[in-house]
């Protein structure tokens, strides 16, 4: 076997480690994802309690997600991810013994607490592990591939969890027993998570010289870390860029996740009984992850053809994702909606490795998980401000409208894509972006 044949077969070897773990947190994720609501209101939770229940679980993510990745970076990526999938087990644990407020707070407490450690950690072990096995390696199918695996396991377990309740029809009725017909999807995601841990603990070989330290030495240089994160982002203007464009693709995510329900029940055609709105709702939600799964097979070839422009396929995507929203806040008929509601995750999908693959560029492996952290945190903001002045608009004037805002800043997004592309042919040195991580 030639050299270059033992360096493809580890670099295999390391995907299909890191994708096996991801379908496993994204299928655990997604069992429960149609019915959670259902399933608080079943035990006499307000939808007031529940909203602000997922309020605090985002609050959470935002306080907690660059000091999060700063530890990762100190104490190692498998250790923190190791953490944060136990926390998941727990949070599906209280979420299926919570009858109160005060419980499903802390349900959702222990939620973000686990997304935001989970958040770059191995992310930042799989683009380091690509880059040792050959430090020339081609980043975008890699982390294309990643994100269709990903959406898809978001997509099959979003259908599997609609189905889990018809097929125990003896269990107790919903409302005060722990085990329903509603909680069978968060029992079989509980499961998965100890499946989860147990599969990071044999996959996952942490090898960086930072994976031996303590906690209590990784938690004293959290602070510093965080610090020379945020200087790095100040410092270097290309990743102000991609902050600018996370920032625009979180608010215009929640957007839709937000309000397309309500959209779609109300449009002629949707039936007029109960099942077949629920039917329907459910196919729809399994469709925006698959489009988005092409979306990412689509993105490889498409920068290929382009020349490895990433940016440029980036800026392409979100002129098409923006032109999607805009006419789909106008559409009122059922096929046409959906037709542009997946046309707009199709194009959010093809938009993700490029992203991702100029973002990895620009981060020194040294403090990738807290650099991860600080990307999703720009986008966290995006989607709490989106959220919240969306919602907002969408209550005082109408859903359509707020979507126009949301389309015309993705339109308006592409911007930061098209400077990164008239960068690519005039590096700049990052000499002086380096000295940070230099100074003690």
């Amino acid at each position: 076997m030639s050299y270059d044949d033992l360096i493809t077969k580890k670099i295999r070897a390391i995907r299909a480690r890191y994708y096996t773990i991801t379908f496993l947190v994204w299928f655990s994720t997604a069992l429960p994802l149609a019915l959670s609501v259902l399933l608080a209101q079943a035990r006499g939770l307000s939808l007031f309690e529940v909203g602000f229940a997922l309020g605090v679980y985002s609050l959470t993510i935002v306080l907690l997600e660059v000091p999060t990745g700063g530890l990762a970076d100190s104490v190692g990526r498998k250790r923190v991810a190791l953490l944060a999938f136990v926390l998941a087990a727990l949070y599906n644990l209280a979420f299926l013994l919570a009858f109160s407020f005060p419980a499903l707070l802390l349900a959702m407490i222990l939620y973000g607490v686990s997304r935001a450690l989970s958040s770059g950690a191995l992310d930042a072990w799989f683009v380091d592990a690509l880059q040792a096995a050959d430090p020339q390696v081609d980043l975008q199918p890699a982390l294309a591939g990643a994100e269709s695996v990903s959406l898809l396991a978001l997509a099959l377990g979003t259908v599997l969890g609609g189905a889990l309740p018809r097929l125990l029809p003896g269990l107790p009725a919903d409302g005060a027993a722990v085990v329903t017909p509603l909680a069978v999807p968060l029992v079989v995601a509980l499961a998965l998570k100890l499946v989860l841990v147990a599969a990071v603990a044999l996959l996952i070989h942490d090898d960086r010289p930072a994976g031996g330290a303590s906690w209590r030495a990784g938690l004293r240089a959290v602070p510093t870390l965080v610090r020379q994160a945020a200087g790095l982002s100040r410092a270097n203007p290309r990743l102000l860029l991609l902050m600018a464009a996370s920032f625009v693709a979180g608010l215009a995510v929640i957007s839709l996740e937000a309000l397309w329900q309500p959209f779609f029940a109300a449009l002629p055609g949707m039936g007029d009984g109960d099942s077949a709105p629920t039917l329907l709702l459910g196919v729809i939600m399994a469709g925006n992850f698959l489009v988005a799964v092409a979306g990412n097979l689509l993105s490889v070839p498409l920068s290929r053809r382009l020349g490895g422009r990433h940016a440029l396929v980036g800026a392409l995507a979100r002129l098409l994702q923006g032109a999607s929203i805009l006419v789909l806040a106008a559409a009122g008929a059922l096929l046409p909606a959906v037709g542009f509601f997946w046309l707009a995750y199709l194009m959010g999908g093809v938009g993700l490795s490029p992203h991702a693959t100029l973002l990895n560029a620009e981060i020194p492996a040294e403090r990738r998980s807290a650099m991860l952290s600080v990307q999703s945190l720009a986008a966290y903001l995006g989607s709490f401000l989106g959220g919240a002045g969306l919602g907002y608009v969408a209550d005082h004037t109408s859903i359509a409208v707020a979507w126009a805002i949301a389309g015309a800043l993705t339109v308006v997004s592409l911007i930061p894509y098209l400077l990164l592309d008239a960068r690519r042919a005039r590096p700049e040195s990052d000499r002086g972006t380096r000295q940070l991580f230099e100074q003690p």
